[in-house]
């Protein structure tokens, strides 16, 4: 633990994002390569959520202060919302959640039963209002971007659709090499039903299913009372790092309030209106935050598939410098760089490494002369001269496998 990084150090070394007094403090500024980082790590939740069945949609920033008045946002969670914005003669909140706006999608057609369930996602970025003392770096911001998703379903699929984010999530995990994880089933404090909307029985029943089905798929949890949010019980998984740390990654929340509260419904089989059971989703959580937290529990060593530079081609020599961008332009759809500094072959190593780029391409006379390069691992791994074709169809594979 002595030696662990801070990922705000990382983040300086290897270039990803930076902080402006400017732009003010929760507001990070991601680099040319962070911003390669961050949107691999959204492509790859979009690509995760499509193939289980979610449809992409996307809504603005702001709203009127009535989407937010009638969600019960502004009454239970007004403190932790930017000011209200008035603008000729109208109001408008700047979005802290987008569950009010994705809502209004659903309600925008009748729905039957048959188009149950409808399965919305969007990475988008929500602004929450907190204390300058508790901000800093990626991990508490006031930006805040999520791979929101919501489900509008019958009764009978709750448990059904609980499962299928519950193994979207797993598999997320695994992706990125998270192998110690558990959930936290986050329930309303009893003592204090007054903070939470909603009827007893209902909110009896739906923490009853949750436990259910985190049995069922044989999930580990633990219970927490008070931790639920206003509208319904949740799932929050928390992850340990490779440092022994626990953090809250995804969350799985059920709301019966809110389709009540916008007077949503669809048509059961009986031809009767039937209001829907709503799943609130997140798989990373914060995209800000997860990058935070997994930029720590990698060290910044990012697989070959995340890392914002794969290769950097190192000519020996100025005489090589010419040969070296023919090899980077051989590597077509690998990010791949040509370090022609007029630095010492040590130096531009050590910097490669410091980088934690995953391969190092150094060409000379042999290798210029052969149409090969010498390949090294960031970890100093010497792997002999090889074609260059050779080459691109290892790293190919690499990064389909997302290793």
């Amino acid at each position: 633990m002595a030696d662990l990084k801070d990922h705000r150090d990382i983040g300086q070394e290897q270039d990803l994002f930076i902080t402006s007094e400017l732009v003010g403090s929760g507001l990070p500024l991601f680099t040319p390569k962070g911003a390669i980082l961050r949107l691999l790590v959204e492509e790859y939740i979009a690509d995760l959520l499509k193939k289980a069945g979610y449809d992409q949609v996307w809504v603005p920033h702001i709203a009127r202060k009535e989407l937010y008045e009638i969600s019960g946002h502004i009454e239970k969670f007004g403190e932790d919302m930017f000011p209200i914005m008035k603008t000729k003669g109208r109001e408008y909140a700047l979005k802290a959640m987008s569950c009010p706006h994705h809502i209004q999608i659903f309600a925008r057609k009748p729905m039957s039963y048959r188009e149950m369930p409808q399965r919305y996602a969007q990475t988008t970025t929500v602004y929450r209002s907190e204390q300058s003392g508790e901000l800093g770096g990626l991990t508490r911001v006031l930006s805040i971007t999520q791979d929101d998703a919501h489900v509008f379903c019958r009764e009978d699929q709750v448990k059904e659709e609980f499962k299928r984010a519950i193994e979207v999530n797993k598999q997320m995990l695994k992706d990125f090499n998270f192998t110690d994880y558990w959930i936290q089933l986050s329930k309303r404090d009893p003592k204090e039903k007054q903070k939470y909307l909603g009827d007893d029985k209902v909110w009896d029943e739906m923490e009853s299913l949750m436990k259910d089905i985190l049995q069922e798929t044989d999930t580990k949890f633990k219970e927490s009372e008070g931790e639920a949010a206003f509208y319904g019980p949740k799932m929050d998984l928390m992850a340990v790092d490779s440092h022994g740390r626990e953090w809250q990654l995804s969350t799985i929340q059920l709301d019966f309030n809110l389709p009540e509260r916008f007077k949503i419904s669809y048509i059961d089989n009986g031809g009767k209106t039937t209001k829907p059971y709503m799943i609130h989703r997140a798989t990373l959580g914060s995209v800000e935050r997860f990058l935070g937290v997994y930029i720590e529990h990698t060290q910044g060593v990012f697989p070959t598939w995340l890392s914002p530079v794969q290769a950097v081609v190192i000519p020996i020599s100025e005489k090589h410098v010419e040969y070296a961008k023919k090899v980077a332009r051989e590597l077509e759809g690998v990010r791949v760089e040509v370090d022609d500094r007029s630095e010492t072959m040590q130096s531009k190593i050590r910097d490669t490494q410091v980088q934690k780029v995953p391969f190092m391409l150094i060409v000379g006379d042999r290798e210029m002369e052969t149409g090969k390069v010498a390949v090294r691992t960031r970890d100093g791994k010497d792997l002999g001269a090889i074609p260059v074709s050779d080459f691109l169809s290892q790293i190919q594979q690499t990064i389909e496998s997302k290793e």
